[in-house]
């Protein structure tokens, strides 16, 4: 499945529920290294430096995954190569940017997560999840029934052992939304058959260990979840839980609008795309703010809708977002969410199992209906833990996910979670407050460990 009209098809999915997730190097390609899932498929990861008359750093890596819909880009906002944007550092910019010979070169990278980690002393590295990517990082596709369970449980363990080969060193893992879902999933031990995904005609149910968990959790330092995903805001939900809504939800299909993308957006210039995701986002915004109290919660659809505050956003971050940082998504991963957030649990895919592949309404969870839960095994998860939430509900609300991760998880003395006042799911990674207040929260954390 190819989406032609890349806004409309990917607004029309968020609607119906909310989110905004061994090969060598390549010495042509810089800091380009491959990791090869137990299925076969290709991942693309990025070892970060600001080009490569910079030295990698030593120091602890960190391994970041995107959430879905997005790519490794949105980690490292910078201008389109050879087309530099207008952007002037505002006055109050920290020291640390005004002194930086990278940023100096190119304003933009001031809001790029990945270089002020790396100007901390940290190894940064991203990996993209199968399908998703751009150019020489672009991942392998495997077979179009992936879920979330594939992209979890079969993709990132294998770049947790990419970085732990090349470096030598235990590094943190984590990422945003779903990039963060699947490090928690991986701490608590889960896996799946590789050799029956490979054979692409169903997914296996989940399985698990104490000792897996064990051996992982002590081959990392720790977690970090940006707006960490679980069960989301949904509205009107007899839509979606409907046969249609679960027909279109089912569809062993992906969107690849890395391949969409570049085509459809080529000839708008940076000022007019900006322009309409900001028109789009404040609308969005403004109808949520004025939704009346006294409707029911499942009637506020922008409300659920509303997961980027474009008025914390730079207008050429917005363009180098929408251009450069959405990218591809299974059908099946977006349903998976869709059924979380219907029915409250975090649970593998419903049509995991040869005897649930053909099986088009979810169960309602029950006790012993032979489903993997993963937020029941959380305490398996020992290593300290950050986490970074938005300040909308839209597609994580963080009293949920402080209560799911922390309230699960094995106590550490170094777990700490924050909100951060104003923002949304997407921005809260490239927002205008990024540098000023969630970079330095990761730094000086990591700094902790």
């Amino acid at each position: 499945m190819q989406c032609h009209s890349a806004w409309l098809c990917s607004f029309l999915l968020i609607c119906l529920f909310q989110l905004t997730g061994c090969g060598g190097s390549s010495q042509e390609i810089d800091g380009f290294y491959q990791a090869h899932t137990e299925d076969g498929v290709a991942l693309g990861m990025r070892r970060y430096r600001p080009s490569s008359d910079h030295q990698y750093r030593t120091g602890r890596p960190v391994l970041l995954f995107p959430g879905i819909v997005n790519n490794i880009n949105q980690f490292d906002v910078r201008s389109p190569l050879g087309k530099p944007y207008g952007y002037e550092l505002p006055a109050d910019a920290p020291a640390w940017a005004q002194n930086d010979s990278t940023i100096a070169q190119d304003n933009i990278k001031f809001f790029s997560m990945a270089h002020y980690l790396y100007l901390r002393g940290y190894d940064v590295w991203m990996a993209n999840f199968r399908g998703v990517g751009r150019d020489a990082y672009a991942s392998e596709s495997g077979h179009n029934n992936t879920n979330l369970d594939v992209w979890c449980l079969l993709d990132f363990p294998v770049a947790v052992e990419k970085v732990v080969q090349v470096t030598g060193k235990k590094p943190v893992i984590g990422g945003f939304s779903t990039g963060a879902l699947c490090a928690y999933q991986y701490l608590q031990g889960a896996t799946l058959n590789a050799d029956i995904v490979q054979q692409g005609k169903y997914i296996p149910h989940v399985t698990a260990s104490d000792a897996l968990a064990w051996e992982r959790n002590q081959k990392v330092a720790g977690f970090i979840g940006l707006d960490p995903a679980g069960s989301p805001k949904l509205a009107y939900h007899g839509i979606i839980n409907s046969p249609l809504g679960w027909g279109l939800l089912t569809q062993n299909a992906k969107v690849d609008l890395d391949k969409v993308l570049p085509v459809a957006l080529s000839l708008l210039p940076p000022v007019v795309l900006a322009g309409a995701t900001d028109l789009l986002f404040k609308t969005i915004s403004n109808l949520a703010n004025a939704f009346p109290a006294f409707l029911p919660s499942w009637a506020d659809l922008f409300g659920a809708l509303n997961i980027w505050s474009t008025g914390n956003t730079n207008g050429y971050v917005e363009d180098f977002m929408v251009r450069h940082g959405l990218s591809s998504f299974y059908i099946k991963g977006l349903g998976q969410y869709a059924e979380w957030g219907i029915n409250g649990e975090v649970r593998e895919h419903w049509q995991n199992g040869e005897e649930n592949q053909k099986d088009l309404v979810p169960d309602t969870p029950a006790l012993s209906d032979g489903y993997y839960y993963y937020s029941d095994a959380l305490d398996r998860m020992t290593v300290p833990a950050l986490s970074i939430f938005s300040q909308s509900p839209a597609a994580v609300e963080t009293h949920a996910m402080v209560e799911l991760i922390y309230g699960g998880k094995t106590y550490h003395p170094l777990d700490q979670w924050m909100e951060i006042a104003g923002t949304a799911h997407v921005d809260l990674v490239i927002g205008n407050h990024a540098p000023y207040v969630s970079f330095p929260a990761m730094a000086d954390w990591l700094d902790s460990l």
